[in-house]
């Protein structure tokens, strides 16, 4: 399988080891490069700024041909593609993050820059959110060989004495998550499930005409908001906003489905769930109410 490619894209800037900077149709645009999550080189987030994320940005904007901040000399031309072969106006619709950022690979002179920061060691095979259709296999046989050589994060003198990650417990997690969101792919879109991010205009449509729908997302944030009585969980993005609300957290069925909620899927649980229901809007967001524990499922419709 091939995915759907855009060409000829002209580099504007190189920000770490897996975010870049194009121009798309006149438009800067922000790429979040698929597959790779490579540790980080800037603080401001909640995750370490290590030696190896500065490692992995330096030599992203030497892989690219930058200078050491960043921005091209001259011309430099990539090439993007996305993790399917849907037509390019879907695919700019629906390919995009939690912050609105396009998902995807990017190549130079006909080298996979995804496929390189794995094999060099600069990034995991990040499958958190999702195997790559396209380039699992090699992937795969990239970060192998990554670990088997001690390269870049593998290697542990990279961050001696400094902050790291714990791969350790990451990735098994990372790999459960995986096969939560294949096994969406190949049984949950048969059985007519709807994904918060790849089918929100659908989901606002059924929001609209009260539908009964079952909808794909990740709780992994939890709990976020109270609100009087009742509990607010945000199980969309800020790009693709969906909520489920608990009317009454003190109720018995309440706190059974809030604790359930908590100890199953929040924090380093599974994250993902199938959620069944009418879907309303609230202050034109959608959303399904919980009121029964019969609601939230790991599996997709018809097989319990």
């Amino acid at each position: 399988m091939k995915g759907t490619r855009i060409e000829k894209l002209l580099l504007l800037k190189v920000i770490d080891g897996d975010t870049v900077k194009v121009e798309l149709e006149g438009k800067r645009e922000s790429l979040r490069l698929l597959s790779l999550d490579t540790e980080e080189s800037r603080g401001g987030g909640h995750k370490p700024v290590t030696n190896a994320g500065k490692m992995a940005s330096a030599w992203a904007k030497q892989w690219f041909g930058t200078d050491p901040e960043g921005i091209p000399e001259k011309d430099i031309w990539v090439d993007i593609e996305f993790d399917t072969a849907d037509p390019v106006t879907t695919c700019l619709e629906k390919h995009r993050g939690n912050y609105g950022r396009l998902l995807c690979y990017v190549h130079k002179n006909g080298d996979n820059y995804n496929l390189k920061a794995i094999r060099n060691g600069w990034s995991p095979y990040f499958i958190k959110y999702g195997r790559s259709r396209l380039y699992n296999d090699e992937f795969l046989q990239a970060e192998t060989s990554a670990q088997a050589g001690t390269m870049g994060i593998w290697d542990d003198t990279v961050n001696a004495g400094g902050k790291s990650r714990d791969y350790e417990h990451l990735l098994p997690w990372w790999h459960m998550r995986g096969t939560l969101v294949e096994n969406f792919r190949t049984r949950g879109v048969a059985a007519g499930v709807k994904s918060v991010r790849l089918d929100y205009q659908e989901l606002v449509a059924a929001a609209k005409a009260g539908q009964q729908v079952t909808v794909f997302c990740d709780l992994q944030g939890g709990i976020q908001h109270w609100t009087g009585d009742g509990a607010v969980i945000f199980a969309g993005s800020p790009r693709h906003k969906f909520n489920l609300w608990v009317p009454d957290r003190y109720s018995k069925t309440g706190c059974g489905i809030l604790r359930f909620i908590h100890n199953r899927y929040a924090g380093h649980g599974r994250g993902y769930i199938y959620v069944s229901g009418p879907a309303g809007l609230y202050r034109d967001k959608p959303q399904i109410i919980l009121e029964s524990p019969d609601q939230l499922s790991d599996l997709p419709p018809g097989r319990d």
